[in-house]
């Protein structure tokens, strides 16, 4: 029965997203660090969107952070920086800057073999000559194993997730991202995900394919 609904899930996403009239691609490493034997952590990620399959760029991340874990309450705790880099469709590219201070709460549990996390994101945005900005982000993350119990080295499993950002001035609804795929746990530190996800924005829908590779380093 599951894997039905996740065939189904699949179907549904990818379908949409190249219904859609333009397709956009994505790259991302995620790395989280711990330092030394504590509960500290380093996390950034690095990211590449491109408003078509090739070469036209949408964005650029580069997004570090420093994260406290808390194993008896699975809970973490974030507090980073990001930097973006925006460029319109086509020509003129239009270049615009970004800078970001961001706090993240993590919270995660098990239903069954379906390994659950909340993400729960505060951002304070300085948008080039903008005035500040601040949004809340709530991120539900899936992540199903197949072949396995629980997802461990050599596991396939589907991630599926979903992310609502909410402007605290001006419209609230600021858009809405829907993401399934295929992911493998190649090592315990070290797993690759690809799949489509859907924007659902006011100025529109978009749809991208998404490869990102996840890295912990102990």
């Amino acid at each position: 029965m599951v894997r039905i609904l996740i065939s189904l899930f699949l179907a549904f996403t990818v379908g949409i997203s190249f219904g859609q009239s333009k397709l956009g691609n994505w790259q991302a490493y995620i790395n989280n660090t711990r330092i030394g034997e504590s509960q500290w952590h380093f996390q950034g990620d690095v990211q590449h969107r491109t408003h078509d399959l090739v070469a036209d760029i949408d964005q650029i991340i580069i997004r570090p952070g420093i994260q406290y874990m808390h194993p008896e309450s699975k809970s973490s705790y974030l507090l980073g920086y990001a930097f973006f880099i925006f460029q319109d469709e086509g020509k003129p590219n239009n270049t615009v800057t970004e800078h970001r201070i961001f706090q993240d709460i993590d919270l995660r549990q098990g239903i069954g073999r379906v390994a659950v996390r909340h993400r729960y994101r505060i951002e304070e945005r300085f948008v080039n000559s903008n005035p500040f900005a601040l949004r809340f982000r709530y991120s539900l993350f899936l992540n199903i194993p197949i072949n396995k119990p629980k997802i461990e080295a050599k596991t396939l499993y589907v991630p599926i997730w979903n992310e609502v950002f909410i402007n605290a001035k001006g419209a609230p609804f600021d858009r809405d991202w829907l993401f399934g795929g295929l992911g493998y746990q190649l090592t315990e530190d070290f797993a690759l995900q690809f799949g489509a996800m859907n924007q659902f924005r006011t100025s529109g829908p978009k749809a991208q394919l998404i490869l990102s590779m996840h890295h912990n380093i102990k």
